[in-house]
């Protein structure tokens, strides 16, 4: 008998529900931005429909924040088990614990750094990263990135898949696997489904500038405030680009989704 694997329908209500715990009792623009995290706009049931089946396999998240994918692939993939690892369950990413309670997902925490990752070789049937691999290059740049999977190969079986969705162009995702032991079986780009007016995306710059800094790890008030200065510079730039060219803002995007195959 096949296992279950969800369809879009069914997830999109679980997501509605989840959003609307997560954004209640805040102010409509908040609402707005924070809501997002919840699905990303449709990009991460786009992607768990697109994976491999993880059928009833052991699965690792990595850099899984605050676990709104992890929640996606609890939904997807109802017979997996789940671990979710993160370099820190505080701050912003403090809910996931109770995200994943009230999405009635069971997965498995471990706080670690993803580039020593507290795992045996092979361990997994299977890894994703989604929008983890930009956050780790903002805190350790690109030597940090490549550390993370060279791990995540590390602890991937053989023949197991690692799927990684981020903003990097192909091209780039490319470099980063060349020389490890995966072979690339697919690729896909998506779209946002987000418009915000430019109230919400004035607001959402701020709080984006603030989690780049933050992700940046400086400790050095005087050096935060000019990277964040700079930061912002450069993401009210795009946000007044694309208010002028297209009437609307698209917070991130689009999405690249690889898949690759471990081949030794």
């Amino acid at each position: 008998m096949p296992l279950l694997r969800r369809d879009d329908r069914s997830i999109l209500g679980r997501e509605e529900t989840l959003r609307s715990w997560l954004v209640k009792g805040r102010d409509p623009i908040i609402q707005e931005i924070d809501g997002l995290d919840i699905g990303w706009g449709g990009v991460q049931r786009w992607a768990t429909a697109r994976m491999a089946d993880v059928g009833d396999g052991l699965h690792l998240d990595f850099a899984c924040g605050v676990g709104s994918f992890l929640a996606q692939l609890g939904w997807r993939f109802p017979e997996a088990h789940l671990v979710g690892l993160n370099i820190d369950f505080s701050g912003p990413h403090e809910p996931v614990r109770e995200l994943l309670s009230r999405a009635g997902v069971k997965c498995l925490l471990v706080r670690a750094d993803a580039r020593r990752m507290p795992f045996p070789d092979r361990r997994f049937d299977s890894v994703s990263c989604f929008l983890g691999l930009q956050d780790i290059e903002i805190g350790f740049g690109e030597e940090g990135l490549r550390a993370a999977l060279s791990e995540a190969a590390r602890i991937l079986r053989q023949g197991g898949t690692l799927t990684v969705v981020d903003e990097f162009p192909f091209d780039k995702m490319d470099r980063l696997l060349e020389r490890l032991p995966f072979r690339t079986v697919g690729r896909a780009e998506q779209s946002l489904d987000a418009k915000w007016s430019r109230p919400v995306a004035e607001r959402a710059v701020e709080l984006y500038a603030d989690g780049w800094v933050d992700q940046m790890r400086i400790s050095e008030s005087h050096e935060r405030a000019r990277v964040r200065v700079e930061v912002l510079r450069r993401m009210r730039s795009e946000m007044e680009r694309q208010l002028a060219v297209q009437g609307y803002y698209v917070p991130f995007g689009p999405a690249r989704m690889v898949e690759a195959r471990k081949i030794r």
